[in-house]
């Protein structure tokens, strides 16, 4: 039911992104797919996975939200990945051009965001 270029139920900045994101961050043999969810309640974020034959699900980005973006202190902005900032943390920073603005599309998945992705799953999946 969906194909190649399918966007259902995303919203619109996430739809223009996913078909750049996806190839970008492409994994040979696996199914490319986002994510949605809500975190700490109130914070909703998408994730770029990659998915093996098997269901294993890998997150490999998440998308820089305008509340995300906001987050991000940008130490070297390269043409298509940039290095900086988010609190204590470094981040890699897959940058895209949007209208001839050059702003932040994604944030690579690093061990520590690996880290918070699995705690808040494990509390959610706790409280049922």
């Amino acid at each position: 039911m969906c194909g190649p270029n399918s966007a259902l139920g995303l919203e619109d900045a996430e739809r223009e992104l996913w078909p750049e994101l996806r190839d970008r961050l492409r994994q040979p043999g696996q199914l490319m797919a986002l994510m949605r969810g809500v975190l700490g309640g109130d914070a909703e974020v998408a994730t770029v996975t990659a998915v093996t034959p098997a269901g294993v699900v890998r997150p490999l980005a998440i998308l820089a939200t305008p509340v995300i973006a906001d987050e991000i202190d940008l130490d070297d902005s390269g043409d298509t990945q940039a290095t900086g900032r988010i609190g204590d943390y470094d981040v890699d920073v897959l940058m895209t051009d949007q209208g001839g603005v050059r702003r932040p599309a994604a944030v690579l998945v690093s061990p520590w965001i690996f880290e918070n992705l699995t705690l808040y799953a494990r509390k959610l999946w706790s409280r049922r």
